[in-house]
């Protein structure tokens, strides 16, 4: 499937950096404390977590402005999917989810990932970040794990006004790479509702990122390890 491809998209949370493992770990932990003895690589967590970020999706307003009730809202999403009862669980959610996006506790790449940057890189395919996530945090956390120098293009949703679950920021993020010809760039990214569907309905090639084996899904490239992207470029 090569097609003399002229750049490559990377999530940020979930593809590039392995925030699963942390987030997976803390609700783990609230089951505990809520009477639930639930192992962090359950697979009731995992999908919890991706009905939660379905509905992040929906909303009319940025995630950062919500109020504390409506986090608490999207939260018992994972409670219910889990099988944890709510009652009692809002101080113990705050505790355990206290300060960790602001500090990046135990952040770290996926295998292989700055070796597969590298390769790319040294390919000179252009290289970017397609994320909802902020710029100072992404850029912050880069830094940290030695992949920053591998990026030429920064495309954070929130900048622009839109979510990434909808088609202009993809278009924007096309028009990034210097090329009208969709079918040139790749996105990779762990969401099958934002990475997949929207990088498909744009013409890009979506390559689902599904370390964790969640998904089965017909036509659409799924890789386990970050460097199996190569073969594809």
């Amino acid at each position: 499937m090569k097609k003399n491809i002229r750049g490559v998209y990377f999530d940020f949370f979930g593809t590039l950096v392995d925030s699963r493992h942390l987030l997976t770990n803390i609700w783990s932990n609230i089951a505990k404390r809520l009477g639930v003895e639930i192992a962090p690589d359950d697979s009731k967590i995992l999908l919890g977590m991706q009905k939660q970020w379905v509905e992040i999706n929906k909303l009319s307003k940025p995630f950062i402005n919500l109020s504390r009730e409506e986090v608490l809202k999207l939260d018992y999403i994972v409670l219910d999917a889990i099988g944890v009862k709510i009652k009692g669980s809002k101080d113990i959610i705050r505790e355990e989810f206290s300060d960790v996006f602001l500090t990046g506790m135990n952040f770290c790449l996926y295998p292989g990932c700055k070796e597969t940057l590298e390769q790319i890189q040294a390919m000179e395919i252009k290289i970017g970040v397609l994320t909802h996530a902020s710029r100072k945090l992404c850029q912050i956390k880069m830094k940290e794990l030695k992949i920053l120098e591998f990026f030429d293009i920064f495309i954070h949703s929130e900048e622009f006004g839109y979510k990434k679950s909808e088609i202009e920021i993809y278009q924007i993020a096309m028009e990034a790479m210097g090329t009208m010809y969709p079918e040139k760039i790749i996105h990779i990214g762990d969401d099958v509702e934002m990475d997949v569907k929207m990088a498909q309905e744009i013409g890009m090639t979506p390559i689902l990122f599904d370390p964790y084996m969640l998904y089965s899904i017909e036509d659409v490239i799924t890789i386990r390890k970050l460097p199996e992207i190569m073969q594809y470029l």
